[in-house]
């Protein structure tokens, strides 16, 4: 698997994503609203009970991200309480700063829920200028277009835009050159 293996960077670690992600859920004036893989389970179950211990309700989006946290709950891969999540129809009900959105798109496909968002035509979630956007996710090689796109027009919109090219709030299951090289050491494999 050789995915990371153009990528030079140093691999970030968890912990260094957690203080970063904790950081902008605690002093985000507004709505955060955070676009990641509906795969990464653990991030996701850290997000939640993360938000939880700071009050804030948690609103999941897309089909993909739906379904992961609810086969992962009935397994016990993730625990919240009952009140944690919220219908994404019942955000406006809540003060803003109360508010974490878990979506899917942040590879910016078309018919995915950050892109709906960011165009406006979501049925419940309406972009706002104070609004912090985070994409939690690596750039998959053939994307960089799309998601330069994504950024543009989030950019336009929203003053709060973070990604891994501003802080590490993103940790790749793909290990990078160094980890690549480090593994062919620990192995040498013939």
């Amino acid at each position: 698997e050789s995915l990371g293996a153009i990528d030079l960077r140093p691999s970030a670690s968890t912990e260094q994503m957690h203080h970063n992600l904790t950081k902008i859920l605690t002093e985000a004036k507004s709505r955060i609203i955070i676009g990641t893989f509906s795969s990464q389970i653990e991030r996701i179950s850290w997000l939640i009970m993360t938000a939880e211990k700071l009050g804030k309700k948690v609103a999941l989006d897309g089909y993909s991200m739906k379904m992961n946290v609810e086969i992962a709950k009935k397994l016990g891969y993730i625990k919240y309480q009952k009140t944690a999540l919220i219908r994404i129809e019942d955000v406006e009900k809540y003060p803003p700063q109360k508010i974490l959105i878990l979506c899917t798109g942040a590879q910016g496909e078309g018919n995915a829920v950050l892109s709906r968002i960011i165009d406006g035509s979501h049925k419940a979630i309406k972009l706002k200028k104070d609004d912090t956007v985070v994409l939690s996710s690596s750039i998959i090689p053939g994307n960089e277009r799309t998601i330069q796109r994504l950024k543009d027009n989030l950019y336009r919109q929203c003053d709060n835009v973070i990604h891994g090219n501003i802080m590490d709030i993103h940790v790749s299951g793909h290990g990078n050159r160094e980890d690549i090289a480090y593994m062919l050491k620990q192995i040498q494999p013939d």
